[in-house]
């Protein structure tokens, strides 16, 4: 590992894989702080750093390893090396493997939560929460996690809120396109873990005749563009783009309606199309709720019929419209500025350097090198792994019927238990494909 030059003090950020919605939040925090602070950086990645990071990495002047899974030896070395470690946290296996098997040498650890904590499998543990030196939360949301509020006063000392942006300077100059029709406009994650359930249902019930329901983003674009068929609507989905000025130009509304059970905390994609003033519908979850202010930025639906109205009135009135672009260009320049950010970042920096550099061991229910697969998982889950560890337990085959039953009634639940990723048993299956209790539970919840 790089050393720090002389005077500035090393951060080592550890994250699952770098791609997606933290990587950009990643990636352009480590563009701007440059020059700006006392703080050098480098990144490792358990799993894959995506093309985009690893250009960045040979332009930006940080260093950058990924496929660090296997070598444990190498990610212990360089922590012990480290003024200061951040681990980008969520419910992620290769993460949870290294927390939970290995003691971490004497280090300042702080994990940074890249997911509410307020709905499994992406839920707060007790475990993680008191095992850094600092907890950092996403958004204030988050604070109203059982997990959260049950901590001990003298540790919930320990936990910080620093908002997470990739900033929105570059879409700082979008204006409107002419175009055809009435573009309602989402980009993010197209999945039913992520957006609401009933989205092509949803817009099947706008009544605008010229409306098109532009669909930006994966990963599973095109399973649901075959299930568009069988709805009434003008649908496009474009799978990844690389450049969403181009869309956000064109959009008229940005319809965003999410699952109410969805892990997200301060939603990039919306801040962005906030950013581009392109006014935002959203239902009233705890994340939006908190990034759109009714009426002032955009609309807070308070369901999927107010939701549906919201479009159809913001189509005939244009000056609404125009009021509330004005609204969000505002709210997510003081929201998502990457200044902010970086501003937030050494000061938690500077704060954590004051305490000494101590082991870290994992004080879940299991912890060391022995603990199995399915373990992992169950300790990762905390309060929500009961029908889990039921089966782990199980000796009687009545008891295991019992649990797998359990198991299959989350599944009905939320389509967060459906996932392929997102710290499901799937999730975990696919890295420790050996592990025969995993593969159970994968195959009930498929």
């Amino acid at each position: 590992m790089e050393r720090a030059p002389r005077g500035e003090k090393s951060v080592l950020h550890i994250t699952p894989h770098l791609g997606g919605g933290v990587g950009r939040v990643l990636l352009n925090y480590l563009a701007a702080q440059v020059g700006s602070s006392g703080f050098s950086h480098s990144v490792l990645c358990l799993e894959y750093a995506n093309e985009r990071a690893l250009a960045a990495a040979g332009a930006g002047g940080f260093s950058l390893r990924d496929k660090m899974a296997e070598r444990h030896a190498d990610v212990l070395e360089a922590i012990r090396d480290a003024d200061v470690v951040l681990v980008h946290w969520w419910n992620h296996p290769l993460l949870n493997a290294l927390l939970v098997r290995e003691t971490l040498p004497a280090c300042r650890l702080i994990f940074w939560s890249h997911v509410s904590g307020l709905y499994p499998p992406q839920a707060f543990n007790d475990a993680a929460l008191a095992y850094p030196d600092a907890f950092v939360l996403t958004t204030p949301v988050s604070l109203r996690a059982a997990e959260v509020q049950r901590m001990p006063e003298a540790k919930r000392d320990r936990v910080r809120v620093v908002w997470s942006t990739g900033g929105v300077e570059h879409v700082a100059e979008v204006a409107p396109r002419p175009h055809t029709g009435f573009k309602i406009g989402y980009i993010g994650t197209v999945d039913y873990g992520k957006m609401h359930p009933e989205f092509l249902e949803l817009c099947s019930l706008v009544a605008i005749p010229e409306a098109e329901f532009v669909v930006c983003g994966g990963p599973s674009h095109e399973r649901i563009r075959e299930q568009a068929r069988a709805y009434h609507g003008h649908f496009t989905f474009t799978g990844h783009v690389s450049n969403i000025n181009e869309y956000l130009s064109e959009f008229d509304v940005f319809g965003y309606p999410l699952a109410p059970y969805h892990y997200g905390t301060c939603e990039q994609a919306l801040g962005e199309a906030m950013a581009a003033g392109v006014p935002p519908v959203v239902l009233v979850n705890l994340a939006e709720s908190f990034i759109v202010e009714d009426g002032v930025s955009g609309i807070v639906a308070k369901d999927a019929r107010a939701y549906v109205r919201a479009l159809e009135d913001l189509h005939h009135r244009p000056e609404l419209r125009k009021r509330l672009s004005e609204g969000a260009r505002a709210a997510a320049h003081r929201r998502f500025s990457m200044t902010q950010l970086v501003r937030d970042w050494e000061a938690v920096y500077t704060e954590t350097l004051l305490s000494p550099k101590l082991p870290k061991r994992w004080g879940g229910r299991a912890s060391g090198p022995g603990v199995t697969a399915a373990e992992l998982l169950i300790e990762a889950l905390g309060d929500h792994a009961e029908p889990f560890a039921r089966s782990l337990a199980a000796v009687a085959p009545t008891e295991d019927a019992a649990a797998i039953d359990a198991l299959r009634a989350l599944w009905s639940a939320s389509h967060q238990w459906r996932s392929a990723t997102g710290g499901t048993p799937q999730h975990y299956h696919r890295f420790f494909g050996d592990d025969e209790l995993l593969r159970r539970w994968a195959e009930a919840m498929r």
